[in-house]
């Protein structure tokens, strides 16, 4: 069990790292659509910021499922946030993310979470795959804003999980 928990923060470890390459790379790329004064540049980008405003409302969610002291998302799954909003709530998700995984322990790993969803159905799920959930679902948005960012004319940064555990040999 002591190996899982050390999986799951590491994984979080990972998941926490992102948070400022995407941060940077949303910022570098409204630099350059307001450089290059490409209108039609301003979609790829909000739609990107309305991407890392739905991860961080869902993972703000899955807190409330897990019976985290936060509030819900008051704007819902998809909120209209602007780059600010979506940029200061990626940092308090990690915050309370962070102390979250920070006390795992092997019961905690095991419970069963007990929750509704947003269709109002009720569900009951280990703890362990709702936290592979919130890592798989984050790593599939931020390909997402990868692609819309580098639709900006924007190089995105690079959010794969090996980039973060390889090592160069030789």
């Amino acid at each position: 069990m002591n190996d899982l928990i050390e999986h799951f923060r590491r994984m979080y470890d990972y998941e926490f790292r992102c948070t400022p390459l995407v941060n940077e790379g949303l910022s570098r790329a409204r630099e350059n659509i307001e450089r290059v004064g490409v209108a039609a540049l301003a979609a790829p980008f909000e739609r990107a910021v309305q991407v890392w405003s739905h991860v961080q409302a869902a993972r703000r969610t899955w807190l409330v499922r897990l019976g985290r002291d936060v509030e819900p998302p008051a704007d819902g799954l998809f909120p209209a946030w602007s780059v600010e909003q979506a940029r200061a709530q990626a940092e308090e998700m990690d915050a309370a993310w962070r102390g979250y995984v920070g006390a795992l322990d092997a019961r905690e790993l095991a419970r069963v979470a007990r929750y509704t969803s947003t269709e109002g159905k009720h569900y009951d799920t280990e703890v362990r795959d709702i936290l592979t959930h919130v890592v798989n679902h984050s790593s599939y948005h931020r390909g997402q804003i990868a692609s819309l960012i580098a639709a900006t004319g924007t190089k995105p940064p690079i959010t794969d999980y090996v980039f973060f555990c390889r090592r160069q040999v030789g």
